[in-house]
């Protein structure tokens, strides 16, 4: 059954996983909502509930964006995530990403690499 309050648009983007503060993994984001996102990561082990920070690029010309979000499931492809809490600013980047014809271009304020 689908729980979601906005829709998912399809996004190709690079993202960085941080977990305590910690970069701990790179992912692909698949797709995009004000809600949530879902992330290839590939086979990994995740755990419900489970917190995680998300960095990513906010767009052309913006700046990286980074959010708390919540683990709401995952498969052997990668995670279904859902942002925790998201300020006026950055719910307006994510709107910008979502309803303008801005698009996360690949290439663009990529996250830094896990090292």
């Amino acid at each position: 059954m689908e729980h979601r309050c906005s829709v998912r648009k399809p996004v190709e983007s690079q993202v960085l996983l941080y977990k305590h503060g910690l970069p701990i993994q790179n992912g692909r984001i698949r797709d995009l909502g004000l809600g949530g996102m879902f992330v290839e990561t590939g086979a990994r082990s995740w755990r419900k509930n489970e917190s995680l920070e998300i960095e990513f690029p906010g767009g052309p010309g913006q700046t990286v964006l980074r959010l708390s979000a919540v683990v709401v499931h995952y498969s052997s492809t990668g995670v279904g995530l859902m942002f925790d809490a998201v300020s006026g600013a950055q719910r307006h980047v994510l709107r910008g990403l979502l309803f303008d014809n801005a698009a996360v271009v690949p290439g663009t304020a990529v996250p830094r690499a896990v090292a």
